[in-house]
């Protein structure tokens, strides 16, 4: 009876030993991910590092941008009028320097 208790306990022994050699393996892995993930973490703030300071620059910058929309909608619409305005002068005009041309060639 004594030598069965005794194999059991050996049983369990070589059971745990081979957990042991599983958890050991495992705890190598992760040691190996942990590194991988700690290096891109690293190389991504480093190539980040920056990145705040443009975002808020950019902000600002839409942000001006957005208050000025409704200053240049003026500004295009009175443009326009100009436009339509010389291109009926250059219209009206037409006439007149084909006429002039004739003239300077007799």
């Amino acid at each position: 009876m004594i030598w069965l208790v005794i194999g059991i306990n050996l049983g369990i022994s070589w059971g745990c030993w081979q957990l042991v050699g599983i958890l050991v393996g495992l705890r190598r892995t992760l040691v190996g991910v942990t590194r991988g993930i700690e290096g891109a973490d690293r190389a991504t703030h480093d190539l980040l590092a920056g990145a705040p300071q443009a975002i808020l620059a950019g902000q600002t910058g839409t942000r001006a941008l957005r208050r000025q929309i409704p200053g240049l909608g003026q500004y295009l619409s009175k443009a326009q009028q100009v436009l339509t305005v010389t291109l009926w002068l250059q219209k009206q005009l037409k006439p007149l320097q084909s006429r002039t041309k004739g003239n300077r060639r007799a």
